[in-house]
């Protein structure tokens, strides 16, 4: 499951705490871009919920 660049700072920015409005308005991308992207960066990841894919967003930002 390899990740891409932008996987990894959507997943940065989602560990900050930003929403998938913010993010969208950060990379000047639409939201529900950013919500195909979350789903196949959970996908990737294996976890099917958002909020173990904001757990594992976490530890990554930890491991920084």
């Amino acid at each position: 499951h390899q990740l891409s660049q932008r996987d990894l700072e959507f997943l940065r920015l989602m560990a900050e705490g930003r929403s998938l409005s913010e993010i969208a308005d950060a990379f000047g991308i639409s939201y529900k871009t950013v919500a195909n992207t979350i789903s196949l960066i959970r996908t990737k990841l294996g976890v099917s919920r958002t909020a173990d894919l904001i757990r594992v967003a976490l530890e990554m930002k930890s491991q920084a």
